[in-house]
């Protein structure tokens, strides 16, 4: 049984924002059980919400415009921080890349102890056509293993449905850490695994004081991500490292774990785990 009721936060990040047409296409169809916040990070371009209407958008819509360009993890952190600060109301929590398309916003009835739903991705690696397709009608993707491919399940915070009461918690802890956080990605030679890093760093901080606690599972597709450019480096920074990349990406999550696990501590100051 679904929470038809349930209120989502949509954190939507974008930088290069002809991409809206694409996550936007998405948005659209979800209704207005959401409230859509937008974090433009290109300071060469200001977003105005008379934009974001004229592409079909008329649920409830905030902006924020950046001034300086501060990547995707500062991005997410400063909608977390908008959405606290202007008390959005809302129980669950999601992110979405601007060049990905969100397929529902669905609720399962679950436990309290499920602080987050996984669910299934398609990533479409190869053709355009696919991208435009999705825009139009997801249902019409085929899982072909080759040019479209069934990622079961997700594992990630983009499409993530998360507890709006857990993401607020992840952002106090890697705003508390953002330094040593900075240090890390800024010794790096490949594109830091924000994503990821995020991901284990709720899974963390949720399960401190309280190790009951889990994500949940819904073998079902809500996410769809565009994954056709192809190319070896990405914002300047190269995608992965050509040797050994997986290990070394796992490496670099461990080294970012760290970090939040030494801080937690200090963050949360009693035994229920309530922000200090």
């Amino acid at each position: 049984m679904f929470k038809n009721k349930t209120r989502v936060i949509i954190g939507l990040t974008t930088y290069y924002t002809e991409n809206l047409m694409v996550s936007l296409s998405g948005i659209l169809r979800l209704g207005r059980r959401a409230a859509l916040v937008i974090h433009n990070d290109n300071p060469d371009v200001k977003i105005t919400k008379r934009q974001i209407r004229r592409m079909g958008y008329r649920g409830e819509l905030h902006i924020i415009n950046s001034q300086h360009n501060i990547g995707l993890l500062n991005s997410r952190l400063t909608i977390i921080d908008y959405v606290r600060g202007h008390r959005l109301s809302g129980g669950w929590f999601v992110f979405v890349d601007d060049d990905d398309i969100l397929l529902n916003i669905d609720i399962p009835d679950v436990s309290d102890t499920h602080f987050a739903i996984i669910q299934n991705m398609i990533m479409i690696q190869a053709c355009l056509v696919d991208v435009l397709r999705a825009m139009q009608n997801p249902d019409s993707i085929i899982v072909d293993g080759q040019n479209n491919i069934l990622v079961r399940p997700h594992i990630g915070l983009a499409g993530t449905l998360v507890r709006a009461s857990e993401m607020f918690r992840l952002g106090t802890v890697l705003n508390f850490v953002r330094k040593e956080i900075s240090d890390i990605t800024e010794g790096l030679t490949f594109r830091a695994p924000i994503d990821i890093m995020m991901w284990s760093a709720l899974n963390i901080i949720a399960r401190y004081n309280n190790s009951d606690v889990a994500p949940i599972y819904m073998d079902t597709v809500n996410y769809i991500a565009t994954n056709i450019d192809n190319v070896m480096t990405k914002y300047g920074v190269v995608i992965q490292p050509s040797k050994d990349a997986q290990n070394k990406i796992a490496a670099t999550v461990s080294r970012y774990d760290n970090v939040v696990r030494n801080a937690l501590p200090s963050v949360f100051a009693d035994a229920t785990g309530s922000a200090s």
